[in-house]
């Protein structure tokens, strides 16, 4: 078949007949602006915001914020949008990559299991950032950040999970049009412009996992929420894209997915129904979601050993979690700095059992140099469980030197969607990361800013709370 001539066929259908993804995302997305987003899907909004400012919050010193934080004030013009905890001022597009730098290096933030992607964390930048430069209100914020993270997910959905299979981040293809869907509501774009923005980020989208263990990775995420944020900003003067970007033939789905073309009407006719922004995870402690269950595993069986010392532990999991370790086994061997130990299954089991915790202080060179936590690594085996379909539980069988054994296990891990994270368990786990780091009744009041951010004016204050000094 000539293509040229499959692809007029391909336009003149989608063109003249039916609307294009680009098209019905933007229509969801504006018909939900207008109309006000359910007063629960708000709430998660919020939620999933505070959640970022846990998972940030220690993050300041990591290299790689250094870095990126750097470059962006050297580069970059003024601007009023902030970086959050550093308190730079630098222009929008600047400030968005930077904090999405900072949501994604400690690996805190939450998880979209069903597409393996983190669904805020370019969204969420990008929509702060423009909406300081607007001085936009906090409901307005709010709603952008809940129809940003569902238009992104309504592509997600559609690119997963083979996209991942091929290697890509599935939020570095698919979280720049969340982006530019949240900045195009903020600037109030006329739909002809929001479509272009969307259409924009679909054909500048990018992201490998070859980038996972290296600083890279947390740039992806920052260079993400830049680029559905300038995407925006330049539909907003008059930049024009394919209306098919999404399905076209040269388009995301058949460049980045091996999915089925007919998923495509389904997922766009169920888009509000439900939410999909309630099925995101949120974590517990600072490291990947593959590790959640295997740690509460851990956790729960280390006071029952009762001085008796480990001869091998044995994890069954989702089986795609052993191809994941496997691979990240030959590639990294041994964890050598805190990006590979975060990604190092075996290691975050080990260091949590011989430590009886699993905090940041675990990621460091102490403890991924520590022999007594490697020995333990080495006697950790994956076991692929057929049954399970998800890699939010897993169980595990630990046996002892004296030919004992101890089993437990875990069918949802604390913050996943089958046993959800309470606003008091998320508000607790932000005081916890951030007290140590901020000046004292700092916390109250960002947790005050942050529940009420619906009747602020703008979101000036909030952001100036979210400053270390």
């Amino acid at each position: 078949m000539d293509v040229r001539a499959r692809g007029e066929r391909w336009r003149i259908r989608r063109g003249r007949v039916n609307l294009t993804v680009a098209e019905r995302l933007v229509a969801f997305a504006r018909k939900h602006a207008g109309d006000g987003v359910p007063d629960d899907v708000r709430h998660e909004a919020k939620r999933l915001l505070l959640n970022q400012l846990k998972a940030s919050v220690g993050a300041t010193d990591h290299e790689v914020v250094r870095i990126l934080n750097a470059w962006a004030g050297a580069t970059g013009g003024e601007g009023n949008a902030q970086v959050l905890w550093l308190g730079t001022r630098m222009e929008p597009a600047r400030a968005a990559m930077v904090n999405g730098a900072l949501f994604e290096v400690l690996d805190f933030h939450d998880t979209y299991i069903p597409c393996y992607m983190h669904a805020t964390s370019a969204v969420l930048p990008a929509v702060l950032a423009a909406a300081q430069s607007g001085g936009n209100s906090g409901r307005d914020v709010v709603d952008a950040l809940s129809l940003g993270i569902e238009v992104e997910l309504a592509c997600a959905r559609a690119l997963m999970p083979t996209g991942y299979y091929r290697g890509f981040v599935p939020a570095g293809l698919t979280g720049g049009v969340g982006a530019a869907a949240g900045c195009s509501l903020l600037a109030g774009l006329d739909g002809e412009r929001m479509r272009n923005a969307l259409a924009i980020a679909m054909c500048t989208a990018f992201g490998t996992y070859e980038s996972v263990g290296s600083m890279t990775l947390s740039y992806i995420t920052g260079a993400t929420a830049m680029s559905g944020l300038t995407a925006a900003e330049l539909a907003g003067r008059g930049m024009d894209a394919p209306a098919t970007a999404f399905e076209g033939d040269k388009g995301m789905r058949e460049s980045y997915s091996d999915e089925p073309a007919e998923k495509i009407g389904e997922i766009l006719d169920s888009l509000g129904a439900p939410w999909c922004i309630h099925g995101q995870s949120y974590k517990s402690v600072p490291t990947e979601t593959i590790t959640h269950a295997p740690i509460e595993c851990a956790l729960a069986l280390r006071p029952r050993a009762n001085g008796r010392k480990v001869a091998r532990v044995r994890i069954l999991v989702e089986p795609i979690v052993v191809d994941i370790c496997d691979e990240r086994m030959e590639r990294f061997g041994d964890p050598h700095s805190e990006l590979t130990a975060r990604f190092d299954l075996c290691f975050c089991v080990a260091a949590a059992w011989r430590r009886g915790r699993f905090t940041l202080d675990e990621m460091r060179e102490p403890a991924y140099t520590d022999p007594d936590i490697l020995a333990l690594r080495s006697r950790i085996e994956l076991v692929r469980d057929e049954t399970r379909e998800s890699f939010d539980g897993c169980s595990m069988e630990v046996e002892f030197t004296d030919g004992t054994t101890e089993s437990t296990s875990v069918d949802a891990f604390l913050g996943s969607p089958g046993r959800r994270m309470s606003d008091d368990e998320l508000a607790g786990i932000f005081r916890a990361s951030a007290e140590p780091v901020l000046p004292a009744g700092r916390v109250d009041e960002i947790l005050a800013a942050v529940w009420d951010l619906e009747s602020a004016p703008d979101i000036d204050g909030m952001m100036s709370l979210c400053r270390l000094a």
